[in-house]
């Protein structure tokens, strides 16, 4: 018997994913050329535009979706399923119904079962199997232990029990890269290709 287990192929379970599908604190300024010192203002103002109407635009939101919510459960109880349109004076919008759920924790789903009963509880909630995850800095240093704690499942299950994990850039990699580079062109580049996070704010 240890002679099968012993001959038995280690299988990984973290295949990394085959195909495509933290930011420094910035403490100094440059002065750019005056069309992007121009869309640098222009940025700005849209996006302070954006900050006053986001304000206003919730306001309106939440009036829609409470009038949305209280149709769509009429429609519900009379067999209507599904997403409707509602039509403004000029416009219009959707209300999008979808057959999924934010993520409910064991209070929401005790406190779910106090209002409506166990048994609607059991009829209307499942475990969220998705959202499963694992720490990765535990995994990171047990990751042996833990691929051969797996070994016990059958092959076809860890095979696909995982979905393939992605490579990332190592910590202060952008500073190593350097080394790589013969010019800012290909830092840049280099950069790129290890899809270094990056953003305006």
């Amino acid at each position: 018997m240890a002679k099968a287990a012993a001959s038995k192929k280690r299988v990984d379970p973290f295949k990394t994913r085959k195909t495509k599908t933290p930011t420094a604190d910035v403490n100094d300024t440059l002065t750019p050329p005056d069309e992007v010192a121009q869309a640098i203002d222009a940025f700005r103002e849209a996006q302070d535009q954006y900050k006053h109407y986001e304000g206003e635009m919730t306001l309106h939101k939440d009036q829609i979706l409470a009038f949305s919510s209280d149709e769509y459960a009429k429609r519900l109880l009379n067999g209507v399923n599904g997403s409707f349109k509602i039509l403004g004076q000029e416009t219009m919008v959707t209300y999008v119904v979808m057959d999924s759920s934010a993520g409910l924790t064991e209070e929401d789903v005790h406190d779910f079962a106090q209002n409506w009963g166990k048994e609607a509880a059991e009829a209307l909630i499942v475990r969220d199997y998705g959202s499963v995850r694992f720490d990765p800095s535990v995994l990171e240093a047990n990751y042996d232990t833990v691929v051969e704690a797996l070994q016990t499942l059958p092959e076809a299950v860890l095979n696909n029990l995982f979905k393939p994990m992605l490579m990332k850039m190592r910590p202060g990699a952008a500073e190593l890269a350097k080394r790589y580079a013969k010019n800012p062109e290909d830092l840049k580049e280099i950069l790129k290709q290890l899809k270094v996070k990056n953003y305006i704010r």
